[in-house]
């Protein structure tokens, strides 16, 4: 199987419940250990799928398909989740390696989605995590709005009086 774009490989951690700089920090991983590449297979066979999960070290995830993007990526948040929401567990990350990868990481702000045809997605062999112009960035939330309405409401229930204490 060829190289997943950075792209699919978001949109699998993402799933797998990666999220914010995390998100980004497993992307790289990914990256780092397998170049995007699902099927590879590592560490005198015994490390497997873009995370290079490690079945010696991980051995109730043998019976998982680690060469399935997903699942892989759904291991290695269980292995991030073990090591108490940690990268340690990944030689990459320890090594600094996965760094390269984290300049063109996708931001925290940046809205994942599943794309709508997943082989043009698995394509994409640029080696680049995908640009703010690839994704469209999730819009800020402003509740302060809704904040003055809640005051008008107060003020209106306790017959105008100011509810606050002064101080």
């Amino acid at each position: 199987m060829a190289s997943l774009s950075i792209s699919a490989i978001t949109q699998a951690a993402a799933n797998a419940g990666f999220t914010g700089a995390d998100l980004s920090t497993a992307v790289a991983i990914a990256l780092a250990e397998s170049s995007g590449n699902p099927s590879i297979i590592g560490d005198q066979g015994n490390s497997f799928g873009l995370w290079q999960i490690n079945v010696p070290s991980h051995p109730s995830l043998a019976s998982a398909n680690l060469l399935d993007p997903q699942a892989n990526a759904d291991a290695a948040f269980a292995i991030y989740q073990a090591a108490g929401n940690s990268f340690q567990p990944w030689t990459t990350y320890n090594s600094g390696a996965y760094q390269q990868y984290m300049g063109a990481a996708p931001s925290p702000a940046i809205s994942i989605q599943a794309p709508a045809d997943t082989s043009a997605a698995a394509a994409d062999d640029s080696g680049l995590l995908p640009s703010v112009a690839q994704t469209s960035l999730a819009p800020a939330q402003d509740y302060s709005g809704l904040f003055v309405w809640v005051l008008i409401a107060a003020g209106i229930f306790f017959g105008g009086r100011y509810i606050f204490a002064e101080t």
